[in-house]
């Protein structure tokens, strides 16, 4: 009765559902490009990439897992070429991360890392990740709790914020529970000594890296590739330092890994009924954008990092890490103080100035709490340097100098007029341009 009414109201007055839609949409659209995205987690993905993901006439099922499975109930008749575009995926995502198997069946990040802590780990057994306040990710510790995994934490060298080695040695010896080692660090501004660690611990423990956070930058190879430094398992999602859509991969460094089908089965069908293959499309496009433009754009996003830190350090302002440079990776870290403090910013005065990014607890600031930056996203709508020593800037204007919300929000929509949300730097954006790149099109958009 309600939905006739509400039919009845709209058809009276005239007014579509579409109309209602291309508003809203209207309001998103001006809401990204008028906003300054300093966050860490977030990106843009390019158009190619947002518009194949409804490529394909429907959500069919398909998730073959990355080892020979005979079929079965998981089986489901396929026109051929989800076969194909997947096998494209795989190829590129194990050459851009030097692995043997690529999975790109998880719906994200969580449940990648979530998939091989159940694949490696057993009731009673033991695993290492970083605490919550090292930036440790949250995705794992309820879980372990639930099901009985016991739950140790990196020790760390404060000053340094990289693991201490001869210590994690020691909690190895002393914990034969342990089976696991996972780097799922989400606060970042540092490479881990990874290959060193790897070289150190026995054999028997897996070690397994998250890359949500760098993906890009290794890719790019900024970074080293952990699949090559005695990591055993790679896993992450892909919107971050990837610019592709919300998803998430698992890659094993060797294709006989004792535990790959349980890890796998882990991922899919245990935690999930469907994979969203949907998206193996715009992933692949994604991955093809990093492996074309990712060494320009890897390095462009660490120096813009490196600028924005000292500007900001420049202005006033208490930033993270000054023993070492600031940051390595495309993080910033500005000390606050309390959770409230932070908590505010991010909540009420940056959003009306038009800038959006998160509060964390920092790593290394004895639990004070502040804003986590990340230059990725802002480097692909083309930022340098200069642009993010302006910003810097802008936010030491903001709050430490208490200039108007209202008016750094016109500050900052007026810079942002030079940096478009098309076509984006680092992409296949320009293609749209292209006689195949619209032959494409067409094709998604019968």
């Amino acid at each position: 009765m309600k939905f006739d009414e509400t039919k009845n109201n709209l058809i009276e007055n005239n007014y579509s559902l579409f109309d209602e839609l291309s508003g809203l949409f209207a309001i998103d659209f001006n809401y990204r490009q008028n906003t300054l995205s300093l966050t860490a987690s977030e990106n843009y993905p390019s158009l190619f990439v947002r518009i194949l993901g409804s490529a394909l006439c429907g959500g069919f099922y398909y998730f073959d897992p990355p080892y020979k499975a005979d079929p079965g109930e998981w089986f489901f008749p396929d026109s051929g070429i989800m076969d194909a575009v997947a096998e494209k995926l795989k190829t590129l995502g194990s050459v851009l991360f030097e692995g043997q198997t690529f999975d790109w069946r998880p719906n994200g990040g969580s449940s990648a890392e979530q998939a091989v802590l159940l694949g490696i780990c057993e009731r009673g057994d033991g695993f290492v990740h970083f605490a919550h306040k090292d930036g440790g990710h949250f995705g794992l510790e309820e879980l372990a709790k639930k099901i009985g995994i016991n739950i140790y934490h990196f020790p760390m060298i404060e000053k340094t914020l990289l693991i201490d080695v001869e210590r994690l040695k020691i909690m190895i010896q002393d914990h034969p529970d342990i089976k696991l080692v996972i780097f799922d660090q989400s606060f970042k501004l540092r490479w881990q000594p990874i290959l060193k660690i790897s070289e150190e611990l026995p054999d028997i423990i897996t070690l397994s890296y998250d890359c949500s956070h760098d993906g890009g930058l290794i890719a790019g190879n900024l970074f080293p590739q952990p699949l090559c430094q005695g990591i055993h398992i790679l896993h992450g999602n892909t919107h971050k330092t990837i610019p592709g859509p919300q998803k998430g991969f698992i890659s094993f460094a060797d294709q006989n890994h004792p535990r790959l089908a349980s890890v796998s089965n882990w991922v899919c069908p245990y935690m999930q009924s469907n994979s969203h293959a949907e998206l193996i499309a715009p992933m692949l496009i994604a991955f093809s954008e990093l492996a074309y433009f990712g060494k320009n754009y890897a390095k462009q996003i660490t120096k813009n990092a490196k600028a924005f830190a000292i500007a900001l350090a420049a202005e006033g302002f208490f930033v993270s890490g000054e023993s070492f440079g600031y940051t390595e990776t495309h993080q910033v870290h500005l000390i606050l103080g309390s959770k409230e403090k932070s908590l505010n910013l991010v909540s009420s005065l940056l959003p009306e100035a038009g800038i959006r990014v998160n509060n964390v607890e920092i790593p290394g600031s004895n639990g004070s709490f502040g804003l986590r930056f990340g230059t990725q996203a802002m480097t692909r709508r083309g930022m340098k340097e200069d642009d993010f020593q302006e910003v810097a800037r802008i936010l030491s204007d903001l709050i430490l100098k208490n200039k108007s919300p209202l008016e750094v929000r016109y500050e900052v929509r007026e810079m942002l007029k030079k940096f478009l949300l098309f076509p984006l730097k680092y992409s296949f954006d320009d293609l749209l341009y292209n006689e195949l790149g619209n032959q494409l099109l067409r094709e998604v958009l019968k």
